[in-house]
């Protein structure tokens, strides 16, 4: 076994075999998360459970996930990239199996969140393999094609999801990963290679990671809940003075101590904040993009979740073609001017979007748009994680990576919360301006649940105008990124 290992390891090809290695353990994590939401009103049928609480079945595997993000990443430079990234599949994969058996809506909830301790760690780790696998003017293209499957995974666990519910009940959506993991742990033992720890550290922050992990949670709990606890909730706002709290609290803790958790002078790196910052915008008008998408096709078109997947479907189809080339024109262009590009399309697909949007929009009106959405989106992926990673040390690599995804993370929960908030707002204007009062619900936006459409032609009239108003106000997320984006330095390649 260890001659195989070695021939392997040694192979021209090898690095190829870590990026499949650790690009499908990550298109199984990101498929996990959006596969389930397409299953959560069968699963509220099957326990007799109102929306809000089901719901949390989603809302608590995306808070704990971003959350850990960090934490795992520096247990990967502590204790080694291969070992946290084989633990937290072996995590996931038990997780989902007893997922599987829940017999009630917190049950579920509670498997979901520890399901979610396995995928934080996988993410970050697969940026580090692959980081450290291809040299520089091939990293981009590999890690392009990671976004590639990072854009895809959503719209396919959607697709797939509405075949397997319909088919085999809700309980398969969670049996998929058992096979995919069974099949991806024994390549991570003989594929991936043991990376060094950090030199001098081998302590773990424990409180350093108690005070981020909480504050992160508070934070997120707040954007995924304030809009139907209320903004001025308090609850909403406990939740926002915890994250500032804990947060600063942390900062403090991590400046005084001497193996901190988050090396804060990695934010010295300018390629690294400002790839972070410009992927929060850009997460959050993709996010926001697929959280309004279902919600008109169905409320408003009255199409089937099964149909919404693949009317969706050539955002995902772009953003897998143009990521990796996204990766070439990083190497050609750079990161700066391969997003700002980008971005651009992506805002010429959104401002599209916003004049084709109307009770009886169809065909290629509608996927025109979508797809170059995807085209932009797409080839934003490769330029900001390559930039984001360039110029970090080989021993903190693991806690970068966690960086881009976690700010992607809490970037979705943010645009998700606001275009929300922002529709309800416009729908209100809207159904004022055609003499109607927007009653109990009738305002409430894109939400969980069963979605059906809507009856009443004035109503959905005014739907359709509010969501053309939306699109336009995601056009803001798109030129934040473009202005952070501009802060991106030039990226040295070094072979």
């Amino acid at each position: 076994m260890d001659a195989f290992r070695d021939r392997l390891q040694s192979h021209r090809l090898y690095r190829w075999f870590v990026l499949v290695t650790v690009g499908t353990g990550m298109m199984m994590a990101i498929l996990s998360s959006a596969i389930v939401n397409i299953a959560l009103p069968s699963i509220a049928a099957d326990f007799g459970s109102s929306i809000p609480t089901i719901t949390w079945v989603a809302t608590m595997y995306m808070i704990i996930q971003a959350t850990l993000m960090p934490v795992s990443g520096r247990a990967g430079d502590i204790y080694g990239h291969k070992k946290v990234y084989i633990a937290g599949l072996f995590i996931f994969t038990a997780m989902s199996i007893l997922c599987t058996f829940a017999w009630d809506a917190n049950s579920l909830i509670a498997a979901r969140g520890l399901q979610a301790v396995g995928t934080s760690a996988i993410a970050p780790m697969a940026l580090s393999f692959v980081f450290e696998a291809f040299p520089g003017r091939e990293r981009a293209q590999a890690l392009g094609i990671m976004g590639g499957i990072l854009g895809a995974a959503p719209v396919v666990g959607l697709t797939l999801g509405g075949v397997l519910v319909e088919a085999f009940g809700w309980r398969s959506v969670f049996l998929v990963a058992v096979p995919l993991c069974l099949a991806i742990a024994p390549l991570a033992f003989l594929v991936l290679k043991e990376s060094e720890p950090e030199a001098g550290s081998r302590s773990f922050d424990v409180g350093g990671g108690v005070l981020l992990s909480a504050g992160m949670f508070g934070g997120l709990l707040g954007l995924s809940q304030g809009r139907s606890w209320g903004w001025d909730n308090i609850n909403t706002l406990s939740c926002f003075a915890a994250f500032a709290v804990l947060l600063a609290l942390f900062v403090l803790r991590e400046m005084r101590i001497k193996r901190p958790m988050l090396d804060l002078g990695l934010f010295k790196f300018r390629s690294l904040t400002s790839a972070n910052v410009a992927g929060f915008f850009s997460s959050g008008a993709m996010f926001g993009t697929f959280i309004l998408l279902p919600f008109y096709f169905q409320s408003v078109l009255g199409d089937k979740p099964a149909g919404t997947g693949f009317k969706i479907a050539p955002l995902a189809l772009m953003f897998l073609l143009m990521a990796p080339l996204g990766g070439r024109l990083t190497t050609r262009l750079g990161a700066r001017m391969t997003t700002h590009l980008g971005l651009l399309i992506a805002g010429a697909g959104f401002l599209l979007i916003s004049f084709v949007v109307s009770v009886d929009a169809s065909g290629l009106r509608l996927e025109l748009p979508i797809a170059i959405m995807g085209i932009g989106l797409g080839l934003t992926m490769a330029p900001l994680t390559t930039a984001a990673m360039h110029d970090v040390p080989p021993g903190k690599r693991g806690i970068a990576a966690s960086l881009p995804n976690m700010s992607r993370f809490v970037g979705a929960s943010f645009g998700m919360a606001i275009v929300g908030t922002f529709l309800t707002w416009r729908l209100t204007a809207h159904l004022a301006e055609l003499g109607m009062q927007a009653g109990p619900g009738a305002a409430s936006g894109p939400s969980g649940g069963t979605v059906q459409m809507i009856e009443n032609p004035v109503v959905r009239e005014a739907f359709a105008a509010a969501f053309q108003d939306v699109f336009r106000f995601t056009l803001l997320f798109v030129v934040a990124g473009i202005v952070a984006a501009s802060f991106v330095p030039p990226l040295r390649h070094r072979e």
